[in-house]
């Protein structure tokens, strides 16, 4: 018999699922994955230093706007509370960044992200213009 996964990994999952490639309802479709895989506490920093649990769902909705697709690649536990996470993206136009996360839960939600593999950048078109947006840093935020 196999044991069934641990919460935390079965709302990472369902999260991943919403970045299908195709449009959602942000507050019916994303919030509420985001409040249940998302601890208050969030620790989680950029280039410019910590960022905010409220600018991290705002990056998040600007992801899910672009209608790109996310792939679970491997999660892992590595320790009571911590876990080994690897995605890709993948755009309109077939472009992949994957994004490498190792993830320490409080209570079955993500507090506290860090990279693994650095971070890539991937080159997405939003409102007609081109933008930067460093996943890994967007995301996980993964």
């Amino acid at each position: 018999m196999n044991p069934s996964p641990p919460p935390f990994e079965m709302a990472f999952r369902q999260y991943l699922a919403i970045f299908g490639g195709t449009p959602k309802n942000f507050s019916e479709d994303f919030e509420p994955l985001f409040e249940q895989l998302y601890h208050n506490q969030l620790y989680l920093e950029d280039d410019n230093g910590p960022l905010s649990r409220k600018k991290v769902k705002d990056h998040h909705a600007q992801v899910l706007a672009l209608e790109w697709k996310a792939e679970l690649i491997h999660i892992r536990r590595v320790g009571l509370n911590q876990f080994d996470v690897k995605f890709r993206f993948v755009t309109n136009e077939g472009e992949q960044d994957t994004i490498h996360k190792h993830i320490t839960t409080i209570d079955r939600k993500i507090a506290k992200v860090q990279n693994i593999d650095g971070s890539l950048t991937l080159l997405g078109k939003a409102q007609g213009k081109a933008t930067y947006y460093n996943m890994s840093k967007l995301l996980v935020p993964v």
